[in-house]
């Protein structure tokens, strides 16, 4: 219907500079205050100018309420954060499938990592054995004393059907791999890239141990190894046999004698894990006592240079011996200080974590 009078806007500086008015002859629209005054010496806007990219209506113009953005506008303040983020170091595994139609349980994964001691960042359809979860898993949790590991999930459940044991397993290694992903520690260490980047499978890195200078501390290392490799010997066969009564419950016909077996299975797979734990715990005990030993050592031979420097008679020969001797074990006492540091440190972070 066309209107009876035009539409005019009126721009009368008596009223105050913040209102503008639209007068119709049929029709009053006020357009509502902004939030702050316009600043004087502002140019007016056409007055059919329309929103920018908006609809417009048969009177030329939208209400607009103004000083405020227009809509779909990013804010810049979280633009400063975006390239610290990126540059902070991350390792992010996710399981893509699991195959039960072999022996053993296949598990594939995908990985993206920035962290200077990979070759790659991206990896696709890395496979992985569950075997080869479980030696990843312990020798993560030996060689990393000074933070804690999760355990390793069970690779059955007790879900009625074999799609949702699937789906159960998938989850709990999604999370268990997650969990140690995170950690500053276990991301960089050479065993995690080793496992995502092994070509043919993964076999365990085995590391030489330093030890104290002496013969008699030596000894005593070398049995205390000996015991180790026991206990890890006794954690390994509780856990394979564990394996072993799960598979035979999983192809037991009678549902009873089946369930007997899963749960027997599962008390193994704890008692090894038990083991792993008191394995940890003692390698912690020993570095303690090897620094406080360390430590009494270094005393000791600063104690026999002051003695040599006292002495009426020295000898090049003596002096010499006891500087290399001193260094030796100013060595290590330095290195065994560094791992205490590292446990003092990083568990409290890691039972944080994890708490």
């Amino acid at each position: 219907m066309p209107l009876e009078h035009p539409i005019t806007l009126s721009t009368d500086p008596t009223p105050p500079p913040q209102v503008i008015t639209v007068y119709t002859a049929q029709y009053g629209v006020i357009l509502p205050k902004p939030s702050s005054p316009k600043p004087p010496g502002t140019p007016e806007k056409p007055p059919h100018s329309g929103l920018q990219g908006g609809p417009t209506n048969p009177y030329g113009k939208e209400p607009q309420v103004y000083g405020q953005p227009p809509s779909g506008m990013v804010s810049p303040q979280n633009n400063g954060n975006a390239k610290f983020e990126r540059g902070e170091p991350y390792l992010r595994v996710r399981i893509t499938g699991l195959d039960r139609n072999r022996r053993d349980i296949i598990v594939r994964l995908d990985a993206q990592t920035n962290l200077p001691n990979f070759t790659d960042t991206n990896y696709r359809n890395v496979s992985r054995s569950y075997v080869e979860f479980q030696r990843f898993a312990k020798q993560i949790t030996y060689s990393n004393p000074q933070t804690i590991v999760p355990a390793l999930p069970l690779a059955l459940t007790s879900a009625p059907t074999d799609e949702e044991d699937d789906r159960l397993v998938k989850v709990m290694l999604q999370r268990w791999f997650t969990r140690i992903s995170e950690g500053q520690i276990l991301m960089r260490d050479e065993e995690m890239r080793s496992f995502i980047e092994g070509d043919f499978g993964y076999q365990p890195t085995v590391r030489a141990k330093p030890y104290a200078p002496g013969g008699r501390v030596l000894q005593c290392g070398k049995a205390v190894d000996k015991l180790s490799r026991a206990r890890k010997a006794l954690a390994t066969t509780h856990t394979e046999m564990g394996n072993r009564l799960i598979n035979v419950a999983t192809a037991e016909a009678h549902q009873p004698l089946a369930v007997a077996f899963r749960k027997l299975g599962r008390v193994m797979h704890t008692v090894g894990d038990v083991d792993q734990a008191q394995e940890t715990l003692q390698q912690r005990t020993q570095i303690l006592e090897a620094y406080q030993s360390a430590v009494k050592a270094s005393i000791s031979k600063r104690r026999n240079i002051e003695s040599l420097k006292s002495s009426s008679n020295i000898r090049p020969e003596r002096v010499d011996e006891a500087l290399e001797e001193l260094e030796e074990a100013t060595k290590y006492e330095q290195i065994l200080a560094k791992r205490v540091d590292g446990i003092s440190q990083n568990l409290h972070k890691a039972l944080h974590t994890h708490s």
